[in-house]
């Protein structure tokens, strides 16, 4: 039990570093495979699929509560591009960070 609760909290106490399966796994004496079937279990989600999540809910507040950039945002959030960012925004979000932002902008001002 503590191999589910301390990777998925690994995660989302580290998800703006390089984080990847295979050292987060040693962590905690298990491959990358097991780290994988944990997660899913435990979040039903791979590695890398909460990783993102995580990153992309970050992003989400400080697109709210932030005047900082799109690119700003990325790299606090621990990608390496806004391209990135993007990407996996429209993944979990189904539009871009700028158009999430002009969104919750026009919801606030009606």
């Amino acid at each position: 039990a503590s191999c589910l609760v301390g990777s998925e909290m690994c995660i989302r106490d580290s998800y703006n570093e390089d984080l990847q399966p295979k050292s987060l796994g040693k962590q905690f004496s298990l491959s990358p495979r097991e780290l994988n079937r944990i997660l899913l279990y435990q979040v039903e989600m791979n590695f890398s699929d909460y990783l993102n999540y995580i990153r992309i809910n970050r992003a989400s507040e400080l697109l709210l509560k932030t005047s900082h950039s799109i690119m700003e945002i990325a790299l606090e959030v621990g990608y390496n591009s806004t391209k990135t960012l993007t990407r996996n925004f429209l993944k979990f979000r189904s539009m871009t960070p700028s158009k999430f932002r002009q969104t919750i902008e026009l919801q606030n001002t009606n």
